[in-house]
Formats: structure tokens, sequence, C-alpha cells
């Protein structure tokens, strides 16, 4: 049925409802459209106002951090002094000085002086952390000269020969501590003895807490042992706060974010940060409060004002739909019958037009959008489906031409009678290779087409690589007269897929190649160097050819980006890009005066996650 062939019956009996029926819709419409855009609007300004207090605070949870970093510093430097002096060394070089509790004490007193402040806890034990001397400054607890035992702490930095850092539980208190390893320099640079490990600690108290709350405006709250250890509240408070958090579950909030919980009928939001031990196991956790009484007065204040807002918006929308119904026509039905059928991908559907005044004008309109629409869909689909063939048939065509040549050329070699053995052997690998390359490339641009890599991680010798794929493209090379030049180490190794990685870096050679033959140099020279750069590898290739033309160079490394190379499709530079991203790393296009200069940086180890690469 088309749009002219509407019955009757149903015309007459809707056409009388047809402005009530608009006019209802329409008001409910709107008012429900005012309705939730108000309350969208009203949850946005609360969750805006929200997300800034929540904001706030992580923009001070640097400053926290940096709390704690200040006090691991001064530890540090503290032990660091201890284990260089020459008095600290002689003395742990003496077997009865070693364990004089009173020869110990006067050396930490002579070198730190007045470096250690009161609280500090010094602590002295052997290499496998058996304690044998403990002091606390300002005489705090006489008690802790009476430790003994194995110190986990000081065993790590003795078996490691280098400082440790972390919290600790130390007599059945917690404390921030530094162990630092006394060595004996040996004959061998390479091998050191552990005399002794001089261990500084700070208790994470009342104090501590007061001093990060100073710093990041919020109050603080240590847990132990699913305890309240300490915190910058009074007394009187503690109980009630701590009795919040364990109601509000924090153990399960994502790290990095905040949890609303209820104090005394106000609303917190809770940061957590996790305090590890040596190992990287929690041993505590830090609770952070900021009380959103004042954002909860703003919300009060933004909804009284969007509510008499949305009355006034709700009386207008009403008065609009019944002013827009008594203009709207019978002939909008029939319209909305044939927008209906071409949503539904119908093109042939009739639009009637004998409507008066902007109905028809807007029937007219729609009339020609949908003669100019069936036109379109009809060649678009049929102009994308001659592309798309067209650009990976050539694609696989390009991709495919080089080991075939290789195969072909190999071929031909062998049909020689007089081929030494060992010559038709290597002419053997060289067609395998060729051939299992060619079968690598229809499965790399099927991946490419799928836009995703799985990669065959092994540990891999880069300068094996470059040889290989050097010797893969010789006849090339010799063919062009181009000079191959590598400065590329034994010593250079990474995790990568062996095939993949040889891919990206016959592309770049391809690339060069296919340069130098549309320039018509009759020679030139392509360069490879690569150099540790840290936890990554940096590969350059660089050629004196014609260059990348500046047209070009932004979009470079985009799909069937080429110009004037003969046969190229630029599928070449994608897949490489596609190839070193999925192993976690970087290409770019170097600044060049003259030729093209690639740079590649990977990383030294992969892990590969479920077909997805993160380093």
């Amino acid at each position: 049925m088309t749009a002219n062939e509407i019955n009757p019956v149903t015309e007459s009996r809707d056409g009388g409802k047809l402005r009530n029926q608009l006019f209802i819709s329409s008001a409910l419409l709107t008012s429900a459209l005012v309705l939730v855009t108000a309350w969208i609007i009203n949850s946005q300004v609360i969750g805006q106002v929200r997300q800034q207090v929540q904001a706030e605070v992580e923009t001070l949870l640097p400053v926290y951090e940096s709390v704690w970093e200040e006090h691991a510093r001064r530890l540090s430097t503290m032990g660091a002094s201890l284990a260089d002096s020459p008095i600290v060394k002689l003395v742990f070089g003496s077997a009865g000085a070693s364990r004089d509790k009173r020869t110990l004490h006067e050396m930490v007193a002579d070198v730190t002086e007045d470096t250690l402040t009161a609280g500090d806890l010094v602590l002295m034990s052997d290499g496998s952390g058996q304690i044998f001397f403990a002091e606390q400054q300002g005489g705090v607890s006489p008690e802790i000269g009476k430790l003994v035992g194995n110190l986990e702490a000081a065993r790590v930095a003795g078996e490691n020969q280098k400082q440790s850092r972390g919290f600790t539980l130390i007599g059945g208190r917690l404390y921030q501590l530094v162990a630092t390893p006394v060595l004996l320099h040996s004959g061998s640079s390479d091998i050191n003895n552990t005399q002794a490990v001089i261990s500084i600690a700070e208790e994470v108290n009342q104090g501590m807490a007061a001093e990060i709350k100073q710093r990041i405006h919020s109050e603080v709250v240590f847990l132990l042992n699913n305890k309240l250890y300490s915190s910058s509240l009074a007394a009187e408070n503690e109980q009630a706060v701590f009795n919040a958090i364990q109601a509000g579950d924090l153990a399960k909030t994502a790290p990095g974010r905040s949890t609303e919980i209820s104090l005394s009928g106000e609303t917190h939001l809770a940061f957590a940060r996790q305090l590890t031990d040596f190992d990287g196991k929690p041993i505590g956790q830090v609770v952070m409060l900021r009380s959103l009484v004042g954002a909860g007065k703003l919300f009060r204040a933004i909804s009284n004002r969007l509510l008499v807002l949305w009355t006034l918006a709700i009386v207008a929308a009403l008065a609009l739909s019944y002013l827009v119904a008594g203009r709207i026509t019978r002939p909008l039905e029939k319209l909305v019958v044939s927008a209906k059928e071409l949503g539904r991908g119908n093109y042939d559907v009739e639009v009637p037009t004998g409507a008066q005044g902007e109905v028809a004008q807007l029937a007219t309109a729609f009339d020609q959008m949908r003669l100019s629409l069936r036109q379109s869909q009809t060649a678009l689909l049929k102009n994308e489906r001659l592309a798309t063939i067209g650009q990976m048939a050539s694609s696989i065509i390009h991709d495919l031409r080089n080991p075939l040549a290789t195969i072909y050329t190999a071929a031909e070699v062998m049909m020689n009678d007089g081929l030494p053995a060992d010559r038709r052997q290597t002419l053997i690998e060289t067609q395998l290779r060729a051939s299992g390359r060619m079968n690598s490339m229809l499965a790399e641009l099927l991946e490419f087409s799928r836009g995703s890599y799985k990669l065959n991680l092994g540990r891999l010798s880069l300068a094996e690589i470059v040889r290989r794929v050097a010797q893969e493209l010789n006849i090339q090379l010799s063919q062009l007269g181009v000079q191959f030049k590598a400065d590329v180490t034994e010593d250079i190794t990474l995790d990568a897929d062996d095939e993949k990685l040889g891919r990206v870096i016959e592309n770049l050679f391809v690339n060069s190649l296919q340069a130098f033959q549309q320039g018509g140099q009759p020679s030139g020279t392509i360069h490879i160097r690569a150099a540790l750069d840290g936890d990554n590898v940096r590969l350059e290739l660089m050629d004196d050819g014609p260059g990348i033309p500046d047209s070009i160079r932004e979009r470079l490394f985009e799909p069937f980006i080429s110009q004037g190379k003969p046969g190229g499709t630029g599928l070449g530079l994608a897949i490489a890009r596609a190839i070193v991203e999925a192993h976690g790393g970087k290409i770019s296009l170097a600044n060049s005066s003259h030729g093209a200069h690639f740079v590649i940086q990977l990383p030294r180890r992969t892990v590969q996650v479920g077909g997805v690469d993160e380093t």
C-alpha cells in the first residue's frame, strides 16, 4: 500500500482526533523532555560539584605521597651517612666493637649528630636480619633496647645489597623504615660483602597524621589489622569514624576512586591508600576524609532554583504544544507513513504532495530527497564495492611481488645443471623463506583488515633480523645499485615477533628502494643503526633518496597513502605502524635535510595478554 492508498475510514476516524492526540502527545513529550532535562541538569551539577571536590582531593594526593617521600629521603640520607662512614665500617670490622652497645651508641651519636629526631628508631642487624642493637631517640620507649629476632627488611637489604624502603611492624607498632646495608668492598667491583644492615625508622603516629592533614587539608586515619591505629581526629570522634569507614567498605573501592560515607549525618568522601611492606604486600591502610557539607548547601540552593525553572518550563511547553498542534493538519499523517517506509529503506514509496502551505513544501522536498537518496545509494554501493576490491587486489599483488621475484630468480638459477649442491640448497632455503613470507603477508593483510595483531613473542637478536631482511632483498639492492650499511651490535636483543618485526624492517627497506626507483637515482645508500635507550631499543633507517613529499608527510602512515611509487598502494607503512604499536612501540618520521629518516622505539620487554600486547 502506498501513501496515497491509506484507508479512507482510518483517515476519517483519525482526522477528528489528530489535533487532540497531537496536542496531548506533544504536551506529554515536551513536559517529559523538560523534566528529564532538568533532572539531567540537576544531576550533572551535583555530579560536577562532587567531581570538583574529588578532583580537589585527588590533586592533593601527590602532596600526600610527597610527605612519605620526604620522610623516606630523610631516613635514607641518615642511613647512607651511617653506612658510608669510615667510623662505622671500622666498628663493624671489629668483632668485639660491632657487638658492644655502648660503642654502637656512641658511633650513632658521632655520625648522625643532630639529624636523628625524637622517636626515630635505629636498628642494627647482620646480613640475615638478626637484630643485635636497637635504640630509640629521646628515650621514648626503653623496651626498644630489648628487641631481638629477625628483621625482614634488613634481610632484604642485606641480600640485595642496596637500600630498601617500606612500612613494617616492630614491637606491634607501625613504622616507615629504610634499611641500608654496610658494604665491605672486595677486590672485585662486582662482589661486595654485607658487614651489617642499619635500619632507621619513624613511627606512623598522630604526629604523622597531623602533618599529612595540614598538607592536604583532610582528616587522616591509619588502619592496622582492621583496627584504627592512629588519626588526626579528636579521640572522642575516632570510634564513630572507624565505624563509618567499616560500613563504607573501602576495600572494594577501585584504587584512586572515592566512596561516600556518612558521619554524624554528614556526607564525606573517603579516599584509601595502601601502606605496603618490603615485599609489596599491604600492611596497613590510610584513609583521607573530605567533608561535603559545603557542597550539600550548594546542592539544595541549586535544586530550589531548578524547581522554579521546571514549573515555568512545563507551563510554557504545554502552551507551545497547544499552538503547534493547532497548525498541524491531516496531510502530515500521510507524510509520516512515507517517512516510516523511507526509514525502513523503501526508497520507492510515494510521498504525497497534495497538501498546502509549509507541509506541501516539506512533502516536495522530502520526495526530492527520496529520489536523490535512491540514486546515491545505488551508485555508492557500486563504487564502494569496486574500490574496495581494487584496493585490496592491488595491495595483495604489490605485497607478493617481492617474494615472488625471489622465488622466480632462485628457480632460474637452479635450472643450471652444474650448480653446486650447497648453492642449490641455499636457493631452496631462499624459496622456502620467500614462500613462508608470502603466507605471512596474507595472514598479516587479514590481521590488518581486522585491526588486530596476535604476536608470537620470543627473545630475538635485532642484528640477525636485519641481516635476514637484507639477504632477502639483496637482489633488489644489487639491481638498483644501492649500498646497505648496518650499525646493529649483537648484544641488542628484545622480546618481539620474529616474522612481524622482520616485516616492519622489510617494509621500510622496500619504501626506500621504491623511492630510489621513483627518483631515478643510479645509486644510493640505506643505513640502519640501533642503540639501547633505557628500557627501549631505538632503531633508525635512513636513506639518501629523494625523501618524503611534504604533501603526504602528515598522513604517511595512513592506509593507501602513496605518491608516484610504481606498484605502490600505501599499505606497507600502515602495516608497519600497526605491528610496532602491537609491540607497545612507536614509529615516526624524523626531520631530515635529505632522504627519509624513520625512527622506531620498541620496548625490550613485552608482555602479551590475551592477544593484546602491553608493555
